[in-house]
Protein backbone atom coordinates (compact mmCIF):
# COMPACT_ATOMS: atom_id res chain seq x y z
CA UNK A 1 0.00 0.00 0.00
CA UNK A 2 0.98 3.18 -0.97
CA UNK A 3 -0.05 6.09 1.19
CA UNK A 4 0.64 10.19 0.76
CA UNK A 5 -0.69 12.46 3.26
CA UNK A 6 -0.92 16.44 3.51
CA UNK A 7 1.89 16.42 0.67
CA UNK A 8 3.16 20.07 -0.02
CA UNK A 9 5.68 20.72 -2.86
CA UNK A 10 6.32 23.69 -4.57
CA UNK A 11 9.26 24.84 -6.65
CA UNK A 12 10.95 28.81 -5.80
CA UNK A 13 13.32 30.50 -8.03
CA UNK A 14 14.88 33.96 -7.50
CA UNK A 15 11.60 34.96 -9.82
CA UNK A 16 8.55 33.13 -9.01
CA UNK A 17 7.18 30.70 -6.70
CA UNK A 18 5.04 27.82 -7.98
CA UNK A 19 2.71 25.88 -5.53
CA UNK A 20 2.66 21.95 -7.05
CA UNK A 21 0.35 20.83 -4.64
CA UNK A 22 -1.11 21.46 -1.18
CA UNK A 23 -2.52 19.09 1.52
CA UNK A 24 -2.22 16.33 -0.92
CA UNK A 25 -3.77 12.85 0.56
CA UNK A 26 -4.38 9.58 -1.13
CA UNK A 27 -3.93 5.76 -0.74
CA UNK A 28 -3.24 3.43 -2.73
CA UNK A 29 -3.77 -0.31 -2.14
CA UNK A 30 -2.12 -3.18 -2.38
CA UNK A 31 -2.95 -5.11 -6.15
CA UNK A 32 -4.18 -1.86 -7.30
CA UNK A 33 -3.67 -0.24 -10.96
CA UNK A 34 -3.98 2.92 -11.48
CA UNK A 35 -3.95 5.62 -13.75
CA UNK A 36 -3.06 8.94 -12.89
CA UNK A 37 -4.29 11.57 -15.85
CA UNK A 38 -3.47 15.16 -16.24
CA UNK A 39 -2.22 18.23 -18.13
CA UNK A 40 1.47 18.57 -18.97
CA UNK A 41 1.47 21.11 -16.20
CA UNK A 42 -0.49 19.39 -13.75
CA UNK A 43 3.42 17.57 -12.42
CA UNK A 44 2.52 14.39 -12.25
CA UNK A 45 6.03 12.67 -13.12
CA UNK A 46 6.90 14.62 -9.80
CA UNK A 47 4.19 13.24 -7.99
CA UNK A 48 5.64 9.54 -9.67
CA UNK A 49 9.18 10.50 -8.36
CA UNK A 50 7.89 11.65 -5.24
CA UNK A 51 6.71 8.25 -4.90
CA UNK A 52 9.76 6.40 -5.37
CA UNK A 53 11.79 8.38 -3.25
CA UNK A 54 13.73 10.45 -5.77
CA UNK A 55 11.97 14.02 -5.17
CA UNK A 56 11.53 15.62 -1.92
CA UNK A 57 8.28 17.20 -0.13
CA UNK A 58 8.31 20.64 1.33
CA UNK A 59 6.01 18.85 4.00
CA UNK A 60 5.22 15.66 4.09
CA UNK A 61 4.41 12.16 5.29
CA UNK A 62 4.60 9.09 2.49
CA UNK A 63 4.59 5.15 3.38
CA UNK A 64 5.20 2.09 1.37
CA UNK A 65 3.84 -1.59 3.25
CA UNK A 66 3.93 0.41 6.70
CA UNK A 67 7.75 1.92 5.87
CA UNK A 68 7.53 5.75 6.44
CA UNK A 69 10.01 6.95 4.01
CA UNK A 70 10.49 10.10 6.82
CA UNK A 71 12.35 7.26 8.99
CA UNK A 72 14.63 6.07 6.49
CA UNK A 73 18.53 7.69 5.63
CA UNK A 74 18.71 8.54 2.05
CA UNK A 75 20.92 4.86 1.51
CA UNK A 76 17.83 2.93 3.72
CA UNK A 77 15.85 4.63 1.40
CA UNK A 78 17.83 3.37 -1.58
CA UNK A 79 17.99 -0.08 -0.81
CA UNK A 80 14.24 0.40 -0.03
CA UNK A 81 13.31 1.71 -3.87
CA UNK A 82 15.30 -1.44 -5.52
CA UNK A 83 13.56 -3.94 -3.51
CA UNK A 84 10.29 -2.92 -3.93
CA UNK A 85 9.81 -0.84 -7.23
CA UNK A 86 10.44 -1.38 -10.59
CA UNK A 87 10.20 1.04 -13.48
CA UNK A 88 8.71 2.22 -17.31
CA UNK A 89 9.62 5.24 -18.55
CA UNK A 90 8.41 6.96 -21.83
CA UNK A 91 11.37 6.90 -23.31
CA UNK A 92 13.30 3.02 -23.27
CA UNK A 93 16.45 3.62 -21.56
CA UNK A 94 18.01 0.59 -22.93
CA UNK A 95 22.04 0.47 -22.98
CA UNK A 96 22.92 0.37 -26.72
CA UNK A 97 25.76 -1.74 -26.20
CA UNK A 98 24.01 -4.71 -24.71
CA UNK A 99 22.08 -7.02 -25.65
CA UNK A 100 18.23 -7.40 -25.22
CA UNK A 101 19.12 -10.18 -22.47
CA UNK A 102 21.98 -8.06 -21.05
CA UNK A 103 19.28 -5.42 -21.10
CA UNK A 104 16.71 -7.26 -18.84
CA UNK A 105 19.20 -8.77 -16.46
CA UNK A 106 20.77 -5.32 -15.46
CA UNK A 107 18.16 -4.79 -12.54
CA UNK A 108 18.83 -8.35 -11.08
CA UNK A 109 22.79 -7.28 -11.72
CA UNK A 110 22.58 -4.09 -10.30
CA UNK A 111 20.29 -4.11 -7.35
CA UNK A 112 20.45 -7.98 -6.27
CA UNK A 113 16.49 -7.83 -6.35
CA UNK A 114 14.64 -11.37 -6.69
CA UNK A 115 13.70 -13.00 -9.97
CA UNK A 116 10.33 -13.98 -11.12
CA UNK A 117 10.84 -15.12 -14.69
CA UNK A 118 13.24 -16.19 -16.28
CA UNK A 119 14.48 -13.93 -19.32
CA UNK A 120 13.12 -16.24 -22.04
CA UNK A 121 9.78 -16.80 -19.82
CA UNK A 122 9.49 -12.49 -19.72
CA UNK A 123 10.41 -12.53 -23.50
CA UNK A 124 7.98 -14.74 -24.39
CA UNK A 125 5.42 -12.63 -22.46
CA UNK A 126 6.06 -9.52 -24.26
CA UNK A 127 6.29 -11.56 -27.70
CA UNK A 128 10.11 -11.12 -28.12
CA UNK A 129 11.51 -14.20 -27.63
CA UNK A 130 13.29 -14.36 -31.10
CA UNK A 131 15.04 -11.10 -29.90
CA UNK A 132 16.80 -12.18 -27.05
CA UNK A 133 20.53 -11.75 -28.51
CA UNK A 134 19.36 -8.51 -30.60
CA UNK A 135 20.41 -5.50 -29.75
CA UNK A 136 18.54 -1.98 -29.12
CA UNK A 137 19.79 -0.08 -32.19
CA UNK A 138 17.86 -3.47 -34.34
CA UNK A 139 14.34 -2.95 -32.84
CA UNK A 140 11.63 -0.80 -33.51
CA UNK A 141 10.41 1.41 -30.55
CA UNK A 142 7.72 -0.54 -30.00
CA UNK A 143 10.00 -3.33 -29.76
CA UNK A 144 12.28 -1.56 -27.42
CA UNK A 145 9.54 -0.85 -25.33
CA UNK A 146 8.36 -4.56 -24.90
CA UNK A 147 12.26 -4.93 -23.28
CA UNK A 148 11.70 -2.09 -20.74
CA UNK A 149 9.00 -3.97 -19.86
CA UNK A 150 10.45 -7.05 -19.53
CA UNK A 151 13.07 -5.83 -17.63
CA UNK A 152 10.36 -4.22 -15.35
CA UNK A 153 8.84 -7.43 -14.91
CA UNK A 154 11.95 -9.55 -14.28
CA UNK A 155 12.35 -8.88 -10.97
CA UNK A 156 9.98 -9.85 -7.87
CA UNK A 157 8.98 -6.34 -6.99
CA UNK A 158 5.65 -5.50 -5.49
CA UNK A 159 5.70 -1.61 -7.06
CA UNK A 160 5.54 -0.89 -11.20
CA UNK A 161 5.78 3.12 -11.32
CA UNK A 162 5.23 3.64 -15.44
CA UNK A 163 5.41 7.05 -16.28
CA UNK A 164 3.73 7.58 -20.02
CA UNK A 165 4.96 4.46 -21.15
CA UNK A 166 2.85 4.99 -24.24
CA UNK A 167 4.14 8.27 -24.99
CA UNK A 168 6.66 7.25 -28.05
CA UNK A 169 4.46 5.04 -29.54
CA UNK A 170 1.22 5.02 -32.11
CA UNK A 171 -2.52 4.21 -31.17
CA UNK A 172 -1.83 0.48 -32.77
CA UNK A 173 0.84 -0.52 -30.21
CA UNK A 174 0.03 1.77 -27.16
CA UNK A 175 -2.86 -0.88 -27.07
CA UNK A 176 -0.83 -3.62 -27.50
CA UNK A 177 1.73 -2.28 -24.49
CA UNK A 178 -1.29 -1.63 -22.49
CA UNK A 179 -2.56 -5.67 -23.18
CA UNK A 180 0.47 -7.08 -21.91
CA UNK A 181 0.72 -4.65 -18.82
CA UNK A 182 -3.07 -5.71 -18.16
CA UNK A 183 -2.04 -9.13 -18.44
CA UNK A 184 1.36 -8.87 -16.64
CA UNK A 185 -0.56 -7.11 -13.92
CA UNK A 186 -3.16 -10.15 -13.56
CA UNK A 187 -0.66 -12.67 -13.28
CA UNK A 188 1.63 -11.05 -10.95
CA UNK A 189 -0.77 -8.81 -9.33
CA UNK A 190 1.83 -6.20 -8.14
CA UNK A 191 0.63 -2.56 -7.66
CA UNK A 192 0.85 -0.65 -10.80
CA UNK A 193 0.99 3.32 -10.65
CA UNK A 194 0.31 4.74 -14.33
CA UNK A 195 0.99 8.47 -15.41
CA UNK A 196 -1.01 9.28 -18.45
CA UNK A 197 -2.45 12.16 -20.60
CA UNK A 198 -4.34 9.75 -22.76
CA UNK A 199 -7.55 8.42 -21.44
CA UNK A 200 -7.67 5.86 -23.68
CA UNK A 201 -4.44 4.55 -22.20
CA UNK A 202 -5.74 5.37 -18.38
CA UNK A 203 -8.80 3.17 -19.27
CA UNK A 204 -7.10 -0.18 -19.15
CA UNK A 205 -6.36 0.88 -15.06
CA UNK A 206 -8.89 -0.49 -12.31
CA UNK A 207 -9.00 2.87 -11.47
CA UNK A 208 -8.06 6.57 -12.78
CA UNK A 209 -7.72 9.77 -11.32
CA UNK A 210 -7.49 13.17 -12.17
CA UNK A 211 -4.30 14.97 -10.73
CA UNK A 212 -5.26 18.57 -9.42
CA UNK A 213 -3.17 21.02 -6.79
CA UNK A 214 -3.98 19.44 -3.83
CA UNK A 215 -6.34 16.08 -4.84
CA UNK A 216 -6.76 13.01 -7.38
CA UNK A 217 -10.10 13.18 -7.82
CA UNK A 218 -11.28 9.63 -9.31
CA UNK A 219 -12.80 9.44 -12.66
CA UNK A 220 -13.76 5.48 -12.66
Amino acid sequence: MIELKNITKKFVTPYAETQLYSGLNFKIESWDFIAILGSSWSWKTTLLNMMSGLVNFDDWELSVNDKKYSEMTWDTLTKFRWANMSFIFQQFHLIPNLSVRENIELPLDINKTKQRFSVEEILKKVWLQDKIDSYPFNLSGWEQQRVAIARAFISDTPILLADEPTGNLDETNSKNVMEILTDLHGETQNTIVLITHDLDVAKYANKQYELTWNSLKLLK
